[in-house]
């Protein structure tokens, strides 16, 4: 019988089939369909085979044979799949029953696979009830591809007892095993270790024990590292993770994320060290009571408003770098910042850190900032003299079309403290009107911009007043063209095609400064500007646009002359204060996401010649899965540096990955690692190690995705 011949209730076949005085409500809410149905035992039972599908609201069940028992509103099913919209689960099985007064399944074997969180779980003696509760005797959870029919482990399964799992996402178990494959490797005592282990299908996290972390350091002797994962609430939870190394003693990891939505979320971390072991190490500038307090809050709004903190607080400097190991190491905390916050952490060498709180609110053109921050200075020098930006204002109305003309105005304020020498208020009004305007083939803009800055010093330090005034007006003129050529080489259809684009352009800038200070109170860059300017640049840009790549090729080429060093006399100024600038020559080029390159370079026609060069080189795909090459040198600044780092995947499982950083001017490594990573569908294995001048590091990871959240991060190259 062909399928869908029969598109008959199963109910209503037994109404019109045999008499019996219980009958099942209109309002049951599915529909059933079958290839072949038959009547046994006169009536009593009816036994259907071929696609059968069972359809309603909540689920969609589907299975090769089913017998109906009329008496107890009864299915037993036999080869089945349950599709459960509720859990967004399947639920896989040879045998089961179905109440379908309740929707009630009962299996003593099935497989469940959570398709949104990735989770697979055999369960063993299954129930799940009225409630869409689900229930086990025992169970296997891993995410790893697991086979339902045969008896076999998956890579790694944590084995549970008594499991309950909820549509509310709250789940619970009793721990017995974590298992790689067969084998039990970790045996996790009820009362000992996790009174309750707590699995929370649907939390990137789990309650319990992470894998531990392993590394190996001539300064830091074996450390070991075992964390511990709390969820206080769905949205809160912490990480404690305790790292003992035997050269230096216990070094606390402490770490909170919150998500309380979608808008509003946030990472703590802080670890601490009583550093009372340092032996050989122990200098001046290092305390005993090491420590690295950081965090990031982000709050925003739909409108048109936004929240954000950031602090970021040291003992010294060294301690970031001697300690980037484990669950609250730097590299870490500035990959989890990246990718939750889309924001950086500055440089681990650095000699200060920021700390920092801002408001932002943006109405049409008008845009408010209102920031303070705090640098925690552990660099030379005297501490009490580091400028404090404690309060910032910024209003600013955003360039709107008045007429031809495009206005604009901010309004900045700062507060300013420190310990010793001057601090206070500075204010700084900005005006600025542009006239863009486009003459037969040039494109030209007009700009005059107008500065009023204010300063209210509290404490005087060299100056004389304490309030100072001084205004700056700035105008500039800009003209540009564009010329284009198309090219063709070779036949029409399949010879090389390309644009030629020349941008030539030319700028004057005026820049006029009352009174003519030459001290000024020092609070931020625009304070540096005491002196008259009058210069011209001049350059030209070329584009190389392909049929299927624009802007294959990017060269720019540009230079100043400043009048107003021209006016010096050329035996009493230095070379790099004379009129004509170095030359700048900036190389841009990418293609189809695989290639990328950048070259800077100057040239000083005062005798220094070529004076820097910058390379950045990046290929995809090509030799190795990734090549990413840095050439840095500046001869003012006595800088020679060269960063390579290599990446290959092989046979989609085997991954290696090199970082080089040489000072080329001292022949010195600044920093290597190597890494060997095992990359499973559900598990990551790796291997590394980590030389500087001053520590050799050995660490080993393992990584299983979706248990404790690890694998996210690091489930691939970089």
């Amino acid at each position: 019988m062909p399928k869908g011949f029969l598109t008959l209730s199963i109910f209503l076949v037994i109404l019109l089939s045999f008499h019996y005085a219980y009958a099942l409500p209109k309002d049951r809410g599915f529909e059933f369909t079958a290839q072949r149905v038959e009547l046994l035992q006169g009536g009593e039972k009816l036994y259907a085979e071929g696609d059968i599908i069972v359809e309603a609201e909540t689920y969609l069940l589907y299975a090769q044979r089913a017998i109906y028992d009329r008496k107890r509103d009864f299915l037993e099913l036999f080869h089945f799949k349950l599709f459960d919209f509720s859990q967004n689960a399947t639920t896989l099985g040879e045998h089961a029953f179905f109440d379908l007064r309740n929707n009630e399944l009962m299996s003593s074997k099935v497989f469940i696979f959570f398709k949104k969180e990735g989770f697979r779980l055999k369960a063993w003696e299954f129930k799940k009830n009225a409630l869409n509760e689900y229930f086990a005797q025992r169970a296997l959870i891993t995410t790893c591809e697991l086979d339902c029919e045969r008896e076999e482990f998956p890579p790694w399964s944590v084995e549970v007892r008594d499991l309950i799992l909820t549509p509310e996402g709250y789940t619970s178990s009793k721990a017995t095993y974590f298992r790689a494959k067969g084998v039990p490797l970790l045996y996790l005592p009820q009362k000992v270790y996790l009174p309750k282990m707590s699995l929370p299908l649907f939390e990137p996290r789990k309650k319990g024990f992470l894998f531990p972390n392993i590394s190996q350091g001539n300064r830091l002797g074996l450390g070991l590292q075992l964390p511990y994962f709390i969820p206080l609430t769905d949205q809160i939870d912490f990480t404690i993770a305790p790292l003992y190394t035997t050269k230096r003693g216990l070094l606390w990891d402490l770490e909170n994320q919150f998500a309380l939505s979608n808008e509003t979320k946030g990472v703590f971390k802080v670890r601490y060290l009583e550093d009372t072991k340092r032996g050989e190490y122990l200098t001046t500038k290092v305390p005993e009571n090491r420590y690295w307090a950081t965090g990031k809050i982000d709050i925003t709004s739909g409108k048109n408003w936004d929240l954000h903190l950031d602090i970021d607080f040291v003992s010294d400097k060294d301690f970031l770098e001697e300690f980037n190991v484990g669950e609250g190491s730097f590299d870490r905390a500035k990959g989890l910042y990246l990718e939750r916050f889309n924001r950086d952490l500055e440089d681990k060498s650095q000699d200060y850190r920021t700390s920092k709180l801002w408001f932002q609110y943006t109405r049409n053109s008008l845009y408010t900032r209102l920031q303070s921050a705090y640098l925690d200075y552990e660099g030379p020098g005297n501490k009490k003299e580091v400028l404090q930006p404690l309060a910032q204002l910024r209003l600013n109305l955003l360039p709107f079309s008045f007429r031809e003309i495009l206005p604009s105005l901010s309004l900045d304020y700062h507060y300013f403290y420190r310990k010793e020498n001057y601090y206070g208020h500075r204010w700084s009004l900005n005006l600025e009107l542009a006239y863009p305007f486009v003459y037969k083939v040039l494109k030209n803009e007009f700009k005059v911009n107008y500065k009023n800055f204010l300063y209210l010093l509290e404490e005087e330090g060299n100056f004389t007043k304490k309030g100072l005034n001084q205004n700056l007006f700035e105008a500039s003129f800009t003209s540009y063209t564009l010329l284009s050529k198309h090219y063709t080489f070779g036949e029409e259809a399949k010879g090389l095609k390309f644009q030629h684009v020349l941008k030539p352009y030319v700028s004057f800038f005026y820049r006029e400064i009352t009174p003519k200070r030459e001290e000024n109170p020092l609070f931020v860059y625009e304070d540096y500007l005491v002196k008259k300017a009058k210069a011209l640049e001049y350059g030209i840009w070329q584009f190389i646009n392909l049929p299927t790549q624009r802007n294959f090729l990017a060269i720019k080429a540009y230079q100043q002359y400043d009048f107003t060093k021209a006016e010096r006399s050329v035996l009493l100024t230095k070379p790099e204060d004379r009129a004509l600038s170095d030359l700048y020559l900036q190389v841009l080029s990418q293609w189809k996401g695989r290639f990328s390159l950048r070259y800077d370079t100057a040239y000083n026609f005062y005798g220094y010649g070529l004076r820097k060069h910058s390379l950045n080189l990046s290929l995809r795909e090509y030799i190795l899965s990734s090549i990413d090459f840095t050439y840095q040198e500046d001869e003012a600044w006595k800088t020679r540096q060269a960063t390579l780092a290599l990446a290959h995947l092989f046979r989609n499982n085997l991954a290696l990955r090199y970082y080089v950083s040489r000072n080329l001017l001292k022949e010195e490594t600044s920093e290597q690692k190597i890494e060997a990573l095992y990359l499973h569908d559900c598990y990551l294995l790796g291997l590394g190690m980590s030389i500087t001048p001053r520590d050799t590091k050995f660490y080993f990871k393992v990584d299983l995705k979706g248990l404790g959240g690890l694998g996210d991060r690091s489930m691939g190259l970089p």
